[in-house]
């Protein structure tokens, strides 16, 4: 192989390694390829296969950006350089994120790709399996199957020939962790099939004296299955671990589910299927085919027409009633598309789920492709005679299409707008964010979620957040919402934009192209009125504000939903401010909260917590901090032979740790699990001097029943009181006065934390933020 065979965004940059794997070519005498390193051939073979598992894990394509329309070829992004020189603190500051996303233009012009060659992808690969299989039935070694008296899961392997192909195939097996039978199809292979046959344990066996053909030799096969559900699996296909799991807990925990298939990936790298398309004149289509395999488009879970018979899993008793695959597509073809639409007609889903994933050789059983053509031409025909109604409800095959058809018709599509992914612990209206695409999963949106600042975390830490049924596009990014809004021209019946600057920058990008848009509503999610946060800084900073300049920002700031069809404020208060403003349409969506209470008793407990990220000098958070910890500590640690313990909970930038380093202030940095230090301290603290919204933070102390003192304007943005539901002061001596008396005086430490849990139980019920959603969203 020459280095213009590689593709430019190859997760398996190890087929390339022939050197370290031994895998050049067979020569003209039949010669395996020699082994490297000493290692034997499937030794080989498995460090291959444990490179290319490991290359489409979480992180995998987190520096590559695939085409969005098409995906036919790959643009290698510059984008990671410029991270790693500039690192987090450029982007931490206004100004270098005005100045990287500037660059990222420049850096994210795409790199010419060479055509991979897939074809000789495969022959390397097989290079390395004929001797594994050699090496195997040259010794004394068996695989053993477990024989479950009732197994989860019944495997039919359907084998013509391709010996070596189906060692793989059943090595993959043994790692799935799903108690499973196997039940094995031999349509009278020619090669050593039977010699591996003989060489199986705990495997039913059936041997055809004919070449049946895949569909009846399936049917042969469910017929003595035991398994609630039946997986339908290509003998040239491998499974990564845990891809059964995931099919099956998929199929297990919907009762509407039917089938599920896999995120089917080429040798080469890039993807075959990420579901598949049913079009309008029955021709059929992988999404996503020739992608790179972790792109966002292809990592969310979603309703789709039809999964290919690759890995197909579904209900045995569903089977069974549509009476198995259908003998007209025999011996195989469009088999598998017939089935998932006859499970749509009966009122189930075909669901891709992009958790399993599968390694296909492809037409590893198939020696003429011209035959194969020609049947699928044929059955292509049978399919749009027998199913002409449903296909004329399908899109029309078109390049533009995709992006709509990829997905069954019956969700309704959303865009939600935000700066970043909502993880929990970054506060600021993240946690509210967060709970609203949940809540609209449940709804039955299709959510996609566009970060306006490029995202970088794993989809690991993605999936802690968001549900898996939501495509987040990753990165994302300001400069690329316009150009992807109209790639997606005709997708989304409801557009929801998260904060004012948000609503800013989007509401401009939506005015210069709604033309060119389907119709959709525009939903303004203010999150929180900013003017009067800004306000509040300019005061405290020393600068008077003459009530014009006032009401001007305001007025300005609600200017931005003017073009919103539908307004969402976070309070009743701020709700009147934009109906004062002269919107119609505008709701209040609170919080949603429901935490158990920690059980710590009072003297159990000590010391003050405050929680909020502390990256940027100018935010709210760095000065209440600042505040307590220079002018409120020195107070409350006045006369105590000990420090007072301070734990400080949230990211912290290295210049604001330095400033507030005391003795007794222990800062964490972010946690995932914040329980453990809510029920260790005694009081929380939230010494908030501007801000806008609600403070979520307060709302979660007190329902993890940790008592707060808070700053006259959290009380009143809470519609809580003083000496009820917390202690609220603004005096410096006043607020070091109301910790004291709470954390030393149990009885008023009791009542301010009995009272705040039932504050938080009325203003934060989940099912009113349910019913709130609902009520706006409601399809």
């Amino acid at each position: 192989m020459s280095g213009t065979d590689i593709p430019a965004f190859p997760p398996f940059m190890a087929f390339h390694a022939e050197a370290e794997y031994g895998m050049s070519e067979t020569d003209s005498s039949g010669q395996p390829p020699a082994s490297a390193g000493g290692l034997s051939s499937q030794q080989q073979l498995d460090r291959l296969l444990n490179d290319m598992r490991a290359a489409l894990s979480d992180d995998a394509g987190t520096s590559v950006e695939t085409e969005r329309e098409g995906h036919a070829g790959a643009s290698v992004s510059r984008l990671v350089a410029l991270r790693q020189r500039a690192g987090r603190w450029l982007t931490s500051h206004r100004w270098g994120m005005r100045a990287w996303l500037m660059a990222r233009r420049l850096l994210r012009r795409p790199v010419a790709a060479p055509q991979p060659a897939a074809s000789r992808q495969r022959e390397a690969f097989r290079a390395l399996a004929e001797p594994a299989l050699e090496e195997f039935l040259s010794g004394t070694a068996r695989l053993s199957f477990d024989r479950p008296d009732q197994p989860m899961v019944s495997v039919l392997l359907v084998l013509y020939n391709q010996a070596a192909l189906t060692l793989q195939c059943l090595r993959s097996l043994q790692q799935q962790g799903v108690p499973f039978e196997l039940i094995v199809v031999d349509n009278a292979s020619s090669d050593r099939t039977g010699e591996l046959l003989k060489r199986l344990d705990g495997v039913e066996i059936i041997r055809n004296d004919h070449n049946a053909g895949f569909v009846e030799a399936v049917n042969q096969a469910a017929a003595r299955a035991k398994g609630e559900h039946l997986l339908l699996l290509n003998n040239d296909a491998v499974l990564l671990p845990g891809a059964m799991a995931r099919a099956h807990a998929q199929l297990a925990g919907d009762e509407v589910s039917g089938s599920v298939g896999a995120r089917v990936v080429q040798l080469d790298g890039r993807l075959q299927e990420a579901g598949s398309i049913i079009y309008a004149d029955g021709t059929c289509e992988g999404y996503g085919r020739d992608g790179h395999p972790s792109a966002c488009e292809f990592m969310f879970r979603r309703e789709v027409d039809y999964c290919s018979g690759v890995f197909l899993m579904t209900r045995r008793a569903l089977f069974e009633s549509l009476g198995g695959l259908d003998a007209r597509y025999s011996p195989a073809y469009y088999e598998d598309a017939d089935y998932c639409v006859r499970l749509l007609l009966a009122g189930y889903r075909n669901v891709y789920e992009p958790g399993a994933v599968v390694l296909h050789y492809e037409f590893g059983s198939s020696s003429n492709f011209e035959a194969a053509a020609r049947l699928q031409a044929e059955h292509r025909r049978v399919f749009s005679e027998r199913h002409d109604a449903f296909l004329s409800g399908q899109p029309v095959r078109d390049r533009a299409t995709r992006p709509l058809a990829r997905s069954r018709p019956d969700r309704p599509r959303l865009l939600y707008i935000d700066d970043r992914v909502p993880h929990a612990s970054l506060g600021t209206g993240y946690p509210r964010c967060r709970q609203m695409v949940h809540e609209l999963v449940a709804l039955g949106f299709e959510v996609t979620f566009y970060p306006m600042w490029p995202a970088s975390e794993s989809w690991a830490d993605i999936r802690a957040t968001l549900p898996e049924e939501v495509e987040v596009m990753r990165p994302g990014g300001r400069l690329d919402l316009q150009s992807f809004l109209l790639s997606r021209h005709d997708v989304y019946s409801r557009i929801v934009v998260s904060r004012s600057h948000n609503m800013q920058f989007a509401g401009d990008a939506i005015a210069r192209i709604r033309k060119r848009l389907r119709e959709f509503e525009l939903v303004y999610d203010a999150e929180a009125v900013t003017a009067s946060r800004e306000m509040l800084a300019l005061e405290l900073a020393g600068k008077t504000l003459s009530p014009r300049r006032r009401a001007s920002m305001l007025q300005a700031e609600l200017a931005l939903a003017g073009q919103a069809d539908q307004v969402i404020a976070v309070s009743e208060h701020e709700a009147g401010l934009f109906r004062e403003a002269g919107c119609e349409h505008v709701s209040v969506i609170g919080h949603a909260l429901d935490h158990d209470l920690t059980l710590a008793s009072f003297d159990h407990r000590s010391g003050y917590l405050f929680v909020g990220a502390l990256g940027d000098a100018d935010s709210p958070n760095v000065d209440s901090l600042v505040w307590f910890v220079e002018d409120i500590l020195p107070l409350l640690a006045a006369g105590q032979a000990d420090p007072v313990e301070l734990t400080v909970v949230g990211d912290c930038s290295a210049d604001i740790r330095h400033r507030l380093e005391r003795d007794g202030v222990t800062f964490t940095g972010r946690l995932d699990d914040l329980e453990p230090v809510f029920d260790r301290a005694r009081v929380f603290i939230a010494p908030t001097r501007f801000a806008a919204g609600i403070p979520h933070k307060v709302h979660e102390a007190a329902a993890f029943g940790l008592p707060c003192v808070t700053t006259s304007l959290l009380a009143r943005q809470l519609g809580w009181r003083h000496g009820r539901e917390l202690l609220a002061a603004d005096d410096a001596h006043d607020f070091a006065g109301h910790c004291h008396a709470l954390h030393e005086d149990e009885t008023l430490w009791a009542a301010v934390r009995q009272r705040g849990r039932e504050a938080v139980e009325r203003d934060c019920s989940p099912a009113a933020f349910r019913a709130a959603v609902e009520s706006v969203f409601a399809p």
